[in-house]
């Protein structure tokens, strides 16, 4: 169960955008980060004409999307919108579609529709990460560019400082769904591909390297070779939501959350280290993932503005079963970049992390999309909870350290 430690303090704006990875791996100690002013997100991240279409939830619907299709059609028909300017359709996680091609006079005449909800634009939402530099095999040094020391297990294997720091076992036979940029090939990774999916066009294999860099986090296999994750061996899939360059739409994100609330096993976990940009907060999104915690326990990104999560979403939600996680570096301290708040359950290791990358390469990388993959191990493993180890305080807000034992 979630035990936190949370000192409420006074919410002030930020300049710093959300990006889902930091841009750096020198971490700015806390008494440095500046406070200004931060955008609120923007009709220029919005999709021209395209909408996501709520309806009021009809347990009749769960689960079955050529039902969802007819009913969301049979909507536009009463005015005279064509069918065809459906994009997708949700049955689980949130009951609804995606549109295009909407006149303002059209959006205005759904929202005044029965069985609707609500109505919101389609967002789009990009990663802004430095891409490090992915190498073929992992360096003899043992520090990384934190100080933190990485290390050699006994059978070959690379040792992550973060695997480390939260603690590992054998994860064989469990599963992870990774909604990212999906997953590459790669020998330290098992992937279930037949249920794997991308929802941006395509193929599910990663095209941009965050994904793939998550799953090993996860559960990289201890295979003598390359890096070991926290839930070594487990199987992991792929739900693609973003593009080679790392973006992807609201709607997409949506359906990727609503296959995984269709499909997610008894005992599966999901990884989500996606965002906003600016500030924003989505009543769908939120509802997406306030269903999705009813059919699998899962870790999100709190994200690195270096602002307070309440402004965002999913990463504002505080339940019971979806646990945002924070950055933190060696010693234990906040990263510069972090997010924090009171929806913040965990910090985790997310600063110069080694993991897997495209092309069977390793890389190094930072961010609050580097820690929430340690607490998804670590939920795979041990199921609803965390062992704890410390506290992490930032900006008044406290919360314990996530691990294994």
């Amino acid at each position: 169960m979630k035990t936190q430690l949370r000192i409420l303090s006074t919410i002030t704006a930020f300049s710093f955008l959300f990006y889902s990875c930091e841009n750096d791996t020198n971490e700015v100690p806390e008494a440095e980060t500046g406070i200004e002013n931060v955008e609120n997100i923007g009709a220029d991240q919005a999709i021209p004409g395209e909408y996501i279409v709520i309806y009021n939830k009809d347990e009749s619907m769960s689960g079955k999307s050529a039902k969802m299709e007819s009913k969301s059609q049979e909507t536009l028909s009463k005015y005279a919108i064509a069918k065809s300017n459906i994009k997708q359709v949700y049955t689980n996680a949130v009951q609804g579609f995606a549109v295009e091609n909407l006149s303002e006079e059209q959006v205005e005449m759904l929202k005044n529709d029965a069985d609707v909800a609500f109505i919101e634009p389609n967002y789009i939402h990009k990663l802004d990460i430095d891409m490090g530099t992915p190498v073929s095999s992992l360096p003899a040094t043992v520090k990384n560019e934190s100080g933190a020391k990485n290390s050699q297990l006994p059978n070959g294997e690379f040792l992550p400082w973060g695997i480390e720091r939260v603690g590992r076992a054998d994860g064989r036979g469990r599963t992870c769904w990774i909604i990212d940029s999906g997953i590459a090939p790669h020998s330290d990774l098992t992937i279930n591909a037949n249920r794997s999916r991308s929802f941006v066009g395509g193929s599910w294999q990663d095209q941009n390297g965050h994904g793939t860099h998550v799953a090993g986090t996860v559960a990289a296999r201890n295979n003598g070779s390359g890096v070991i994750g926290v839930a070594y061996g487990a199987t992991v899939i792929s739900v693609r939501v973003l593009n080679a360059a790392g973006s992807g739409a609201t709607s997409g994100i949506l359906a990727g959350v609503d296959y995984v609330a269709n499909n997610a096993g008894n005992g599966d976990t999901w990884n989500y280290s996606v965002g906003f940009r600016n500030r924003a907060t989505s009543a769908a999104i939120d509802n997406a993932f306030r269903n999705l915690e009813a059919r699998a326990i899962g870790a999100m990104a709190a994200g690195n503005s270096n602002d307070d999560t309440q402004f965002y979403s999913p990463q504002r939600l505080q339940t019971s079963r979806s646990w945002c996680v924070g950055n933190m570096v060696r010693g234990d301290s906040p990263a510069g970049g972090s997010n924090f708040g009171r929806s913040v359950d965990r910090w985790a290791p997310g600063t110069a992390v080694w993991s897997t990358w495209l092309n069977g390469q390793f890389n190094n990388i930072s961010g609050t999309s580097m820690a929430s993959p340690h607490v998804a191990g670590i939920l795979l493993l041990r199921g609803n909870s965390t062992g704890t180890d410390g506290t992490v305080t930032k900006r008044g807000f406290t919360a314990p350290i996530a691990t294994l034992n």
